[in-house]
């Protein structure tokens, strides 16, 4: 596998994700808005409270996606030989991208799964070379390849 093409799609999935909350800050900013024309009751003000608090959480939201963003941009994608950011892991159940967090992806028919340097499996990985093990969650992995 092409990791080039492996780091492109995870900065296209990204760049979805940000697009995504993007979308959904407008929807809500836009529940935001009370017509100071029409009749207010207690009821659209409290509505209007509740959007602004989402609102904030979708622009808390937006700057780690941006920052995961500016953070991927940074990895370096060479061939590795241990379990570090950039490396793709090959175990019996999973490949694990390490870059950043993921929903599982398939790229030149392969299932993928992005973990960041900051999950729980990763600390379980982090430095194993290939043929070394590694448990999580009660289960065990032998990592059959690192690219």
């Amino acid at each position: 596998m092409n990791k080039s093409t492996l780091k492109d799609r995870l900065i296209e999935i990204q760049k979805n994700v940000i697009y995504e909350i993007n979308e959904k800050i407008i929807t809500t900013h836009s529940m935001v808005d009370v017509d100071e024309s029409d009749t207010i009751d207690s009821e659209d003000l409290s509505h209007q409270t509740e959007s602004m608090f989402i609102e904030q959480l979708f622009n808390v939201k937006l700057k780690k996606a941006e920052n995961d963003l500016q953070l991927l941009h940074k990895i370096n994608f060479d061939v590795k030989t241990k379990v570090e950011p950039g490396a793709l892991v090959k175990t019996e159940m999973f490949h694990f991208i390490v870059a950043m967090a993921t929903v599982p992806f398939d790229l030149d028919g392969i299932h993928i799964i992005g973990i960041s340097s900051e999950s729980p499996i990763y600390t379980e990985m982090k430095g194993l070379e290939k043929g070394e093990s590694f448990n999580f969650t009660d289960k065990s992995y032998t990592i059959l390849e690192i690219n």
